[in-house]
């Protein structure tokens, strides 16, 4: 059968009809659909005009797109892109991946203000979305002031975050937390507001949970918390224009050599910044092609430029499944450097405007006054030790905590006068289950190292001590069984007021083991107070050059503070952020070392430098605890003698 010329046609009419419903349009980051399709309306933006991401604002977006991220927290402060970037994110899901969605906002009247200055502007101003909106400046059942339904089937909820009914019913795969830290922590009794709305991402196929803000208090803040717990927290990284070093870019102060600076110290007329590594001036106006080199770095070591792709030691990994960013003002184009610290001038008398300031320029939260060490002091006074263990320290100590997937563990030094000066030796986390022996081999293994001590000496782990308190109490009990010739000491922690450091030992316990008593808030004010010591000497923390800010971070994770019980005030130790492991493997070591009572001028002694011994095994030793004095025998009391001392 041979067809006609307009047969022939007509048939490849309805080819081409009935093949471009199967048409997809081609796959695209979020930050490059957003440079093509977005555009920032006259209503909410301070210029109109075509959208174009800045380098920072790359990775953000593409985490929000990336299928292979659930969770994606912003720490922000203003001016940087924030609410567009959300806004960007509600269009390329409702045309690009057609992905139903839902929005909260802290109240019902910032959804609708959210909804009319965002939402309804993007919907005219961007085509692709239009496109998909018949219904756009009509009344009509898919055209509300909290709810839009697009041609293409797909949904977008807008809801006040006070309500838990607002948080029921919706089946969707994209939520959002606009400003979360003011949203209430407790939704009417129900629980938190991540914790009910992300509920509504059951059943999806790709979820995704995006919450951003600026922080609120420390220790309160929701996203805070939440960015804190992310597996993967990213700050920017940028080169220095002139040595070329990488570092985050930091506010520093009038106090501090690096960081934002200006020409007076009460008013401010040129700011530039100061290169942390080798004082480099860096001009305001160098900061567009260092963002252009820069990268996200996370508290791991993985690295991020686009959000895509991840690499950890320059290898390909695959992507995280729940991240946090931090961008604070000093990365926009939308500010100054010099507004910066303008801002700071005027705030810095008035804690409540410095409170402001900081959460919306620096993007941190604000930490209430209460006693407490700041991480960067401790990070900036890392010292190069002579020997893995100093002359002045003479014993060697562990601590132990035990977590749900792995096992944390620090050597910790000491000497000086009376024992108190302290040297941190390493700190190692080992990963794996805690209820699988061949994990409790590795602890055995590195309890037993050699440490070479600056005298020539070599001094292994003389007592360690683990916390019973987790999720595998029977584990440890069995391991310091064990292990008790060792001195591997069962601890439990009493948060007793006043309780002594190291309590009696009772074997009141399923294990049947020597259970020593720990009085963690003595512990604590013990090393609050050796932490405030600001020259080497009695009572001086050291700490070696490889540890890490997040470890500063977790030694200062708690703060005093005073709180009210039964009356009166008492003080106790507040939990400021979630990580602490490694102040609570120091409260371990101080546990173990008072169980020990080595005598520290015997050992000095022992350990006095010397031409080194022709045996090196005679080196190799365990510091023996001091002998306690025999108690004296009591004199058997008058069986006659009655209350009072009457006869």
């Amino acid at each position: 059968m041979r067809l006609t010329a307009q047969q022939t046609q007509a048939i490849k009419r309805h080819l081409r009809a009935g093949l471009r419903v199967l048409k997809r349009p081609e796959p695209l980051p979020l930050a490059e659909w957003a440079d093509r399709n977005f555009y920032l309306s006259a209503e909410s933006s301070y210029t109109q005009g075509p959208w174009k991401s800045d380098p920072y604002q790359v990775a953000i977006l593409n985490a929000m797109g990336n299928d292979d991220i659930v969770e994606v927290n912003w720490r922000k402060s203003a001016r940087v892109g924030y609410t567009k970037c959300i806004t960007a994110a509600i269009a390329y899901f409702a045309e690009h991946k057609q992905r139903n969605q839902m929005l909260w906002q802290p109240t019902d009247s910032a959804a609708a203000d959210f909804m009319q200055q965002h939402v309804q502007p993007t919907i005219r101003d961007v085509p692709v979305l239009r496109a998909l909106s018949p219904w756009i400046g009509k009344k009509h059942s898919d055209n509300k002031l909290d709810y839009k339904r697009f041609s293409n089937s797909r949904q977008l909820f807008v809801r006040g975050g006070k309500s838990a009914g607002n948080y029921r019913e919706k089946s969707v795969d994209v939520v959002y937390y606009d400003e979360l830290s003011k949203f209430d922590p407790d939704i009417e009794g129900e629980g938190p507001p991540t914790l009910l709305g992300d509920k509504r991402l059951e059943g999806s196929s790709f979820p995704k949970s995006i919450r951003g803000s600026t922080p609120t208090l420390k220790g309160e803040c929701q996203l805070s918390k939440a960015a804190d717990e992310a597996e993967e927290q990213f700050q920017r990284w940028l080169p220095c224009p002139h040595c070329g070093e990488y570092q985050i870019i930091e506010w520093g102060g009038p106090d501090c050599d690096y960081g934002i600076k200006w020409d007076s110290r009460e008013t401010v007329l040129q700011a530039y910044y100061v290169c942390k590594h080798h004082g480099c001036v860096i001009e305001q106006r160098e900061l567009a092609g260092m963002d252009e080199r820069g990268e996200y770095r996370s508290q791991t070591g993985m690295v991020t430029r686009d959000g895509l792709e991840f690499f950890r030691d320059g290898e390909k990994v695959p992507p995280p499944a729940t991240v946090s960013f931090h961008v604070w003002a000093a990365y926009s184009t939308r500010t100054t450097w010099g507004q910066i610290a303008r801002d700071f001038l005027r705030a810095k008398d008035d804690p409540v405007k410095l409170k402001g300031w900081v959460n919306t320029t620096l993007g941190e939260p604000w930490e209430e006054a209460g006693e407490r060490v700041e991480a960067h002091h401790l990070y900036m006074r890392r010292e190069h030790y002579p020997a893995q263990i100093p002359q002045r320290a003479v014993v060697v100590v562990g601590g132990v905590d035990v977590q749900d997937d792995r096992i944390e563990c620090s050597a910790w030094a000491f000497g000086g006068e009376h024992g108190t000066e302290s040297w941190l030796v390493e700190h190692q986390v080992f990963w794996g289950d805690p209820s699988r022996w061949d994990l409790w081999r590795r602890l055995t293994e590195w309890r037993q190292s050699v440490f070479n001590h600056e005298s020539g000496a070599r001094l292994r782990i003389s007592a360690t001590a683990i916390d019973t308190g987790g999720h595998y109490t029977d584990m440890v009990y069995k391991y310091c069984k064990q292990h008790a010739a060792e001195r591997v000491f069962a601890i439990k922690g009493s948060s007793t007021p006043g309780a002594p450091l190291v309590g009696r030992p009772s074997k009141n316990n399923k294990g049947a083991v020597n259970l020593f008593s720990i009085g963690t808030d003595t512990a604590k004010e013990m090393i609050l107070g050796r932490l405030q010591v600001s020259e080497p000497g009695a009572g001086y923390v050291h700490f070696p050059v490889e540890i890490d800010r997040e470890y500063c971070e977790q030694m200062t994770a708690e703060k005093r503070v005073p709180v009210r019980r039964n009356g009166r005030t008492v003080y106790t130790f507040k939990q400021m952020r979630p990580r602490n492991e490694a102040l609570d493997c120091y409260v371990y070591a101080l546990a173990a070392l008072e169980i020990l009572n080595p005598d520290f001028k015997a050992l000095a002694a022992k350990l006095a430098p010397r031409e080194p011994e022709p045996d090196e095994s005679e080196s190799l030793y365990y510091p023996q605890p001091q002998e306690s004095p025999k108690p004296r025998k009591r004199r058997r009391r008058n069986a006659a003698r009655k209350i009072g001392g009457l006869r």
